[in-house]
């Protein structure tokens, strides 16, 4: 079946998918479309660092647990290794996610499954609000299945048995985007009073694209990233812990060949971390089916995270529909699903989504028979949902969501009517949650969530990837990645800053001492990251170039495709506030026939009133770019910066 698919894609999509008729089936993921992080901007920073210099990160506090009698082995390989991200690799194994169990078996609860649950907060001493226990004991007035909510400690009278976020975060109240970490989260002590756990989870989701943190106000100051990622995991693994990584799904947030590199450099990316379940998501689905069949798909030899009990691709063997995960004699058992509210509006007619419930209870069966010591759903669902869930399947004791907005909250939330509490992941890859199980009685589970601040650095291994990545949107070029030039919407062209430099000499002097001036530079000398270079990657472009839409990737026709070919609309030019210029220059030349009516007309279709110019700065200042230009007052302290008047 696979293979009579692939042979009507590649007669659909001729030369994309050449490779695919040269390999068997049982090869079938392609070499692995190795990434660098998105671009950040410097442009507008009140710090700008040197060429080639790096921002020291405070190293992370991570303080080690009493001395463990057995050190289990760590799926974490060694970082230093180019070959780990190497093309070859994935060519040699077919593999580019991480082996996992066969599909198919169930389990009867046991009485570790079934004891209350009791979550402890881990201790964060930058927040000073004293550290909060949620315990979740077997009601006696409620009915089977039902429980109470208690919650001691300092931070008692700030949460709602974990329904709200506790405001320990001063920092915050000052209306800080979410996207700029704290103090707090700079400094964070991870699970620092924590005894060895039989497991660790460690739960992701939500990247929508953010494989890195990209801003003006400086990675310093962000959060999130798979290179933060990889060192938390790889530190917490080095305690001797059992880690089991899972993630709620949407890796990326568009559709477009980009967006389906993202997805297999995120694939690879959580594969080379160990993951051992990955949720399908809303925008995941909206990709090419055959590129998610050759990452997704388990069979034969490869064997990969991608867990759904209701999605599939072609084939519903293809997919694995639960996970048991073994852990010195203990099983883990996982599922995911994806919920009604989070379903793509439409989607190709090889992905099949059938009905949740249904399709949870056939996989809540089979997990049962085999016995799991704890029940894991990842829910790819919004809040009222996932909880839904959870009540029409019992038997869960974690529920990871993908709803919510904003940050996660800073404890589990109870499950009305189960025994299961309920974790989110947050949006655009910000945070790691931590979850302990222990063979405690009164504390059988413990959670922290964790920012992925400036806290952790980068990966070497990540940023290998990263390097490929670039290199692999450089080889491809605008036209391959489907980067069409297209009409502006006035119908004019693009000139070029010079042309507006020969008249507006006062305002080109401002231009040329701001950031806006060496936009482009700072793609191709990134200087406060790393020395990858950007200038080929189109999400980077968008508002370092001349000519181009900033929020949906494409350049207009007569904007930059290329240092090489268009020289002049290099940096962020004049243009990209006031519109192309072609008419007005042409008229003011003499190149086409106008009188002062027609003069005055292109004159004033190039005016932006400082009125409407706030609205178009947020078209590349917006809050993933630029989070500190929607602080109250920032438009006005950054035009102070930049401010030109009219003609000299």
């Amino acid at each position: 079946m696979t293979k009579r698919f692939f042979a009507r894609q590649n007669s659909q999509f001729g030369t994309s998918f050449e490779l695919l008729s040269q390999r068997k089936w049982a090869r079938f993921v392609l070499p692995v479309l190795l990434a660098s992080l998105v671009a950040g901007c410097d442009q507008n920073s009140n710090k700008p660092v040197a060429q080639g210099e790096k921002k020291a990160a405070p190293g992370p506090s991570l303080t080690a647990p009493p001395p463990i009698d057995v050190a289990a082995a760590s799926p974490h390989t060694s970082p230093d290794a180019k070959s780990e991200v190497g093309a070859r690799d994935s060519v040699e194994s077919g593999n580019t996610t991480p082996a996992v169990p066969a599909v198919g078996v169930t389990s009867t609860p046991s009485t570790t499954a079934s004891l209350s649950s009791a979550v402890e907060v881990g201790t964060n001493e930058a927040s000073k609000e004293g550290e909060a226990t949620l315990q979740v004991e077997p009601s006696k007035e409620a009915g089977a299945g039902e429980s109470l909510v208690t919650v001691t400690g300092d931070s008692a009278d700030k949460t709602d048995g974990g329904r709200n976020k506790l405001n320990s975060d001063p920092d915050r109240k000052d209306g800080t985007p979410i996207t700029v970490a704290t103090e707090a989260e700079r400094n964070q002590k991870i699970a620092s009073d924590w005894p060895k756990p039989w497991a660790a989870l460690f739960v992701t989701g939500q990247q929508k694209g953010y494989i890195e943190p990209c801003g003006c106000t400086g990675l310093e100051n962000q959060k999130g990233g798979l290179n933060r990622r990889d060192t938390l995991l790889k530190l917490i693994q080095d305690r001797g812990w059992n880690v089991v990584p899972l993630d709620a799904g949407s890796q990326v947030r568009r559709k477009g060949r980009q967006a389906e590199m993202i997805f297999r450099f995120s694939a690879d990316a959580m594969a080379k971390m160990g993951y051992r379940a990955i949720a399908l998501g809303q925008q995941d689905l909206q990709l090419n089916s055959a590129e998610l069949l050759q990452i997704t798909a388990s069979e034969g030899n490869q064997k990969t995270a991608f867990t759904s009990a209701n999605v599939s691709i072609v084939d519903p063997s293809l997919m694995n529909q639960w996970q048991v995960i073994e852990i010195n004699g203990r099983k883990i058992g996982v599922t995911s699903v994806l919920g009604n509210s989070k379903k793509p509006e439409s989607t190709s007619d090889e992905i099949m989504i059938d009905d949740p419930v249904t399709s949870l209870q056939k996989a809540m069966e089979q997990l049962k028979q085999q016995q799991c010591n704890y029940y894991v759903l990842i829910a790819h669902a919004n809040l009222t949902e996932s909880a839904e869930l959870a009540r029409s399947v019992p038997g869960f004791d974690l529920v990871v969501t993908a709803g919510g907005e904003g940050e996660p909250t800073y404890l589990p939330e109870p499950i009305e009517g189960t025994k299961g509490v309920m974790v989110q992941v947050g949006v655009k890859g910000m945070y790691v949650g931590l979850i302990g199980l222990f063979d405690d009685v009164n504390n059988p589970v413990r959670y922290q969530r964790i920012a992925l601040s400036s806290q952790f650095e980068d990966s070497s291994r990540m940023m290998e990837a990263f390097r490929g990545y670039q290199e692999q949107l450089q080889k491809q070029g605008l036209q391959r990645l489907e980067v069409v030039p297209t009409s502006h919407p006035t119908g004019r062209k693009f000139v070029g800053t010079q042309s507006c430099a020969e008249c507006h000499t006062t305002a080109f002097e401002v231009w040329k001492n701001t950031p806006h001036a060496h936009a482009t530079q700072s793609l191709i000398h990134p200087g406060e990251r790393s020395d990858i270079a950007r200038h080929f990657d189109p999400e980077c472009l968008s508002c370092h170039v001349t000519g181009w839409n900033p929020q949906k990737y494409y350049p207009y026709d007569s904007g930059y495709l290329s240092v090489e070919q268009t020289p002049l609309m290099m940096e962020n030019g004049c243009e990209n506030c006031h519109g192309p210029g072609s008419q007005h220059v042409a008229a003011e030349n003499g190149d086409i026939e106008a009188d002062e009516a027609l003069l005055k007309t292109f004159r004033e279709e190039m005016r932006l009133p400082l009125a409407q110019a706030q609205d178009k700065c947020l078209e590349c200042h917006d809050i993933d770019n630029s989070p500190n230009f929607h602080r109250d007052g920032a438009f006005e302290e950054f035009w102070e910066q930049v401010k030109h008047y009219g003609k000299d």
